[in-house]
This record gives structure tokens, sequence and C-alpha cells, in this order.
């Protein structure tokens, strides 16, 4: 299994880097992670769509069936971390190999990328864009534990 966080600017905050390093690390005991860094377009969500429209198809995770984008998005699906770990175990069992996270930027993704993939939300709260990057990459380093009955969620 595969998790690609795909966001857009650098963090602003060391404490975000570092908690990022640290599920990296972590995560990469069971799976694998990676953390892409596009150029913030600023207020511009066209060129922002552009760019990751770009990175998924130089990266070829568009249209093959194995990989499952995610749109981080206030109005997106909230689920509970047991719910989430169990959405994307579905997923995984239906042999998507690779699960794609887009985190926006501050002004939020374009109509055409908001049609073209499914929409999750953290939470119903907001959260700046930096924090949900490390928020996520819990969730997902929660969801692997959940998965093999680790002793990390106590559900």
């Amino acid at each position: 299994m595969r998790f690609t966080l795909l966001v857009i600017g650098r963090s602003k905050f060391p404490f975000v880097q570092a908690g990022l390093e640290h599920y990296k690390k972590n995560i990469g005991h069971m799976a694998e992670f990676d953390y892409i860094e596009l150029k913030d377009a600023g207020s511009d969500a066209a060129k922002e769509a552009e760019a990751f429209l770009a990175a998924l198809k130089k990266r070829k995770l568009l249209g093959d069936g194995k990989a499952r984008i995610f749109l981080l998005d206030e109005k997106g699906s909230q689920f509970s971390s047991v719910a989430f770990a169990a959405k994307l175990g579905a997923l995984r069992d239906q042999g998507v190999q690779q699960m794609i996270f887009l985190i926006g930027g501050a002004y939020g993704f374009s109509s055409e990328l908001r049609h073209e993939f499914e929409l999750l939300s953290l939470s119903s709260l907001t959260f700046p864009h930096d924090l949900a990057r490390l928020i996520l990459a819990e969730q997902l380093y929660r969801t692997l534990h959940i998965w093999a009955g680790g002793k990390y969620h106590h559900a």
C-alpha cells in the first residue's frame, strides 16, 4: 500500500515538518508514504488545478484503477478514525494500491477538481492547511494500526 500527500506550498511551521518526518518514518514500517509539495499559485485555483493534474500525470496516477484520489475539503465526507480505516481498507480490498490525498492552497480547489475526485473532510472544524497535512498523516498511521489490530488505536 502506498499513501501520497500532494500539497500546495511548503509548510510554514517547523513542528509540522518534524511531525511529517515522524509519521513518514513510522508509516514506512507498514506502507509506503510520499509527501510532495507543489509550488503555491497564490489565489489562482485554476493554476493549482493544473499543477495537481500535471503532478498526477507525471507520476502516472490517473486512470489506472489502482489509485484513488481524495481532495481534502470542508464540504467532504467526514469519518471517525475507525470508519476512515474501514473505507480505506475496503478500497484496498478492491485492489486499490495507492491512495492519494490532495491538500490545496488557502483558496480551495477549482470546480474542475472538486467534480473529478472524492471530497474528504478531516473535521467540521477549520484547520490551517499546514496542520491538515499533519493530522492526515497521523490518521493514515492510525489507519494502518487499526488494520493490523495494533495498540495505537483503542476503539
